[in-house]
């Protein structure tokens, strides 16, 4: 099949293409950067409209606050235009055509309210920024007949650390960890590897609705903390449990710079999700949340 993934010079974009290409497909990659097939912004609509017919779209492009160089200022109009009108743009594009719509959204997609598992029925509500966006560019995915979503929660894997690195410098320099909140509530990964085998199991059943991408046994905050301790065989570790009253209330202060509203959410809320729909077309993730833990931790552990 032809198949067109756009973000490809991305975290999960590289691993899709990978993945594809491994498959016999033929892959045309689109960023903003990087060795891709096309260079281009989706938020330009004369680019988008110059894209290609294709079999399948996938599309993994998107702005979150890991980007880099995220601006301090007007966030809300550089989240719309990377996520919300590249999204209208790519959709218009393919609109009445034959091609597979595939969008990869995000489980903050989902109203946070301390449920125990969200389902693909659970509702939906953005959070903050970039959640928001998220949110409003799915309306114009659901908008188009046949499509599909995939809604994964935190995305690990080799390159991508989150609070990952300074839990391993902590505890290998001085046998510390510090954490917002409780750290014991269950929140949810997903390997990057199984994010994308996901999306090819979408693919080959042409499958449309929502999918959520999590791995097998979540773990907690201070359960991550016990699984880098025994990986990387750190003798003694103090964890150290800081209110998260003050930070959120410094944080929203800061226009939720120092730590986004989602993050926030994320450490006050369980946040497990449901993947019995995503089993049932055949997927299964090969990773746990404990191996996730371990494999960023022995990764990190290299470069220090």
């Amino acid at each position: 099949m032809k198949i067109l993934i756009t973000g490809g010079n991305g975290f999960l974009g590289k691993q899709c293409v990978k993945l594809l290409q491994s498959q016999s497909h033929e892959i045309i990659s689109v960023d903003r950067e990087g060795q891709v097939t096309l260079l281009g912004d989706l938020s330009d609509p004369h680019f988008t409209a110059s894209l290609p017919e294709v079999d399948i779209v996938i599309h993994c492009a998107a702005v979150q606050y890991v980007t880099k160089n995220l601006p301090l200022f007007f966030r809300a109009k550089y989240f719309r235009e990377n996520n919300v009108i590249a999204t209208q743009n790519l959709c218009d594009r393919y609109r009445g055509t034959a091609a597979h719509f595939i969008n990869v959204g995000t489980s903050m997609m989902y109203r946070q309210t301390g449920q125990i598992v969200y389902s693909t029925d659970s509702q939906m509500g953005g959070e903050g920024i970039y959640s928001i966006s998220k949110v409003n560019a799915q309306a114009y995915v659901d908008n188009l007949a046949g499509s599909a979503t995939v809604i994964p929660c935190i995305i690990g894997g080799k390159g991508r650390e989150g609070l990952f690195r300074g839990f391993v410098t902590m505890m290998k320099k001085y046998g510390v960890v510090l954490y917002p909140g409780d750290g014991l509530h269950k929140i949810h990964m997903i390997h990057v590897e199984d994010v994308a085998s996901l999306i090819l199991a979408i693919a080959e059943h042409r499958a449309s609705g929502y999918f959520n991408a999590a791995a097998p046994e979540p773990l907690s905050i201070s359960e991550w903390v016990d699984q880098i301790q025994d990986v990387l065989k750190i003798p003694r570790v103090i964890k150290i449990s800081l209110p998260l009253q003050p930070i959120w209330a410094l944080s929203a202060l800061l226009g939720y710079r120092l730590l986004a509203r989602e993050q926030l959410l994320m450490l006050k809320y369980q946040h497990v999700l449901d993947i019995e729909k995503s089993k049932s077309i055949g997927w299964q993730p090969k990773y746990t949340n404990a191996e996730i833990a371990r494999d960023i931790a022995i990764h990190i552990n290299r470069d220090l």
